[in-house]
């Protein structure tokens, strides 16, 4: 991990850019803001503040202040709300599971926590906010577990809907990806101040700050406590936009900012590796010899005559030049980029669009559709994911009732 904290530090202690931080230094126990009845001090900002500074390389100039005040302001409103909540339901938070999860972030960066710890103190700057942190993700954690995982159902059909995603994208290449997501909130100034914080993101990570701390201090996105830590997925399994970017990477770099609906994302690609899985295909086809478009018209028509692929042949006996044929078992590894992408979209037993020929259409039939090879999940394993992925959109709905409830006062 690189630090450059003492003229960092310095520069901050010095400014007067930010009247907030700087006035910290007459009243340090001044009161920022009011959450509830909870006050969140002048020093606890600071605090944060130089803790980003120190950990993420950041530029200390009146604009980067600026927005690493608003974001450690925000962390800290959420944080009290949380330790709030866990006090309603008298939790008790270890010391020891404190430090195994700070440990654990760290090492994601292959950071030692002694050293990190003595070089804040040499500057003045706790690890107690980092420990603040994680112990409000911890409590905040057991509350959603507790509150929404016993309340969650997730169904067979999700589960097969899964499965089948995953099954039509087992011949294709994995990612290790690792994520940050800025939510384009009014308080830093919708899309244009997301997209200026993702710009931010990436100038840091290219100057050597850490990828894991700067997704725990500024990602909205669940990934935040793992560090961004998304885990392995196959191509095509996350949202169109950043997939696509995913495809053009080399394991190692970071993403361009990435704009989708309501924030910016900034992705960093671990690793990849190609897929000891494929999918196994059982189909048939029903060829139309005609003009194309008149074809086609016709195998659109037999979508709601045929019925299975068992009766494939006697369905299409009495329309005039249409055959059905037995194409056999063929993996997605064997077929060609254009039928692949297709028969990823088609249900099993539905026909597939048409394709064109010289004399004609061709539709093709899906009949079976089966992942092979070792790194297919069990649907134990796909139920976990399915889980935290809505417990993770719970966990957004309760803590943003939670700040509309609060009686929140800044400073």
């Amino acid at each position: 991990m690189r630090f450059s904290m003492k003229s960092a530090l310095a520069a901050l202690l010095l400014t007067t850019a930010t009247p907030a931080i700087a006035s910290a230094q007459s009243a340090p126990h001044g009161i920022a803001a009011v959450v509830n009845s909870d006050i969140v001090t002048i020093h606890d900002l600071r605090q944060r503040v130089l803790f980003m500074l120190a950990t993420t390389g950041a530029e200390t100039d009146e604009a980067t202040l600026q927005r690493l005040q608003t974001q450690a302001l925000r962390n800290l409103v959420d944080e009290h709300l949380q330790m709030q909540e866990s006090a309603k339901y008298e939790q008790t938070i270890s010391d020891e599971e404190v430090n195994q999860r700070v440990a654990q972030l760290l090492s994601r960066n292959g950071a030692d926590p002694r050293e990190l710890i003595a070089n804040l103190s040499a500057a003045g700057v706790s690890i107690e906010t980092l420990r603040d942190q994680v112990r409000s993700e911890v409590a905040w954690q057991r509350i959603v577990n507790g509150l929404y995982g016993s309340r969650i159902r997730i169904s067979d059909a999700q589960i097969d809907e899964t499965l089948n995603q995953i099954t039509a994208n087992a011949s294709k290449p994995n990612y290790r990806v690792a994520e940050i997501y800025i939510e384009a909130s009014p308080d830093i100034g919708g899309m244009d101040g997301a997209m200026e914080g993702a710009n931010a993101m990436i100038t840091q990570i290219q100057g050597g700050a850490p990828f894991p701390l700067l997704a725990q201090q500024f990602s909205s996105a669940a990934s935040a406590a793992r560090g961004g830590d998304v885990g392995w997925v196959r191509q095509g399994e996350l949202r169109p936009e950043i997939d696509e970017v995913i495809q053009q990477m080399e394991p190692g770099s970071v993403s361009r900012p990435i704009q989708v609906p309501g924030g910016v994302y900034v992705v960093a690609l671990v690793e990849t590796r190609i897929s000891e899985a494929d999918t196994l295909y059982k189909l048939k086809q029903v060829t139309v010899t005609d003009e194309f478009e008149t074809a086609k018209s016709r195998l659109i028509e037999l979508r709601d005559v045929v019925t299975s692929c068992d009766s494939l042949e006697e369905d299409v006996a009495n329309f005039e030049n249409t055959e059905a044929a037995d194409m056999g078992e063929l993996k997605a590894s064997e077929i060609s980029d254009e039928i692949a992408a297709t028969l990823e979209k088609t249900d099993v037993g539905a026909l597939s669009d048409a394709f064109e020929r010289p004399d004609g259409a061709t539709s093709i039939m899906v009949c079976e559709r089966q992942a092979t090879g070792s790194d297919i999940p069990t649907r134990d394993a796909i139920e976990d994911r399915l889980l935290d992925q809505q417990l993770a959109q719970a966990s957004k709905r309760a803590l943003r009732d939670l700040r509309r409830q609060a009686t929140l006062v800044v400073r």
